[in-house]
């Protein structure tokens, strides 16, 4: 399967790309991404929505997104561990929405 392009939607961030995990995917599902992609959606996240209630950190291979009030009803974290085959299943903390280049480019002028 090829990667496809994500964004974070309703933001400026991406487009990501990744893997639906499966056929029925939906904006909450999660995507699959490579460690490289899994640390620029981080990075985006801790730099770009830094005040949000919601971070990122490394722990070895581990990702783990912490939020806070601010962010959600309560306090809470979830960590993402890497799949046998080296990938991240990220999803159910925000909507993802599929990039269309084309779209995107019309949309701007």
């Amino acid at each position: 399967m090829t990667d496809q392009m994500f964004t974070v939607d309703g933001s400026n961030h991406g487009p990501y790309p990744a893997r639906p995990v499966s056929s029925t995917w939906g904006p909450y599902e999660p995507i699959s991404v490579t460690r490289t992609t899994a640390e620029r959606i981080a990075d985006d996240l801790n730099t770009h929505d830094a005040g949000s209630g919601l971070t990122a950190h490394w722990d070895g291979p581990n990702l783990t997104f912490t939020w806070d009030e601010r962010y959600r009803n309560s306090k809470g974290s979830d960590t993402v561990t890497p799949e046998p085959d080296g990938r991240y299943l990220i999803g159910g903390l925000w909507p993802w929405c599929q990039w269309d280049a084309p779209a995107r480019q019309a949309d701007t002028k």
